[in-house]
């Protein structure tokens, strides 16, 4: 008798087991907050639709900028200024080499000759 009590505790323990499962199972596929939060949209687009657009609003209209009112508007330059401004842009590419050839004379007096392969030096020779 014994064994066929045991055998019945083991079937019914293993039924309870399945059991026990499936229904974990199903309880997690419909505690899952993707799945609730797709059935969602769903069932109710419109109401997301106007929910995400009054909430763009609302931040929007919170986050904003405040207007910026200046009271001089653009000043009149005079006619040095702006001949300064065009002898400095157009001698900014000499400028610029000047100061490279400066940079590239320094680095050699103070860490010796520049490799032929340098970005500063020379293209390589071939």
């Amino acid at each position: 008798m014994a064994e066929t009590e045991k055998k019945a505790l083991i079937a019914q323990l293993a039924l309870q087991r399945s059991e026990m499962t499936s229904s974990r199972d199903a309880l997690q596929t419909e505690l899952s907050l993707s799945r609730q939060l797709k059935k969602s949209v769903r069932s109710h687009p419109s109401r997301w639709v106007i929910g995400g657009a009054v909430t763009a609003m609302t931040l929007g209209f919170i986050f904003r900028r405040k207007k910026v009112i200046y009271k001089n508007g653009s000043k009149k330059r005079g006619l040095i200024r702006r001949v300064a401004r065009l002898a400095f842009t157009l001698g900014r590419p000499a400028i610029t080499t000047l100061a490279i050839k400066q940079a590239r004379d320094y680095a050699e007096a103070r860490l010796g000759p520049l490799p032929d392969n340098s970005m500063l030096g020379d293209p390589p020779q071939k």
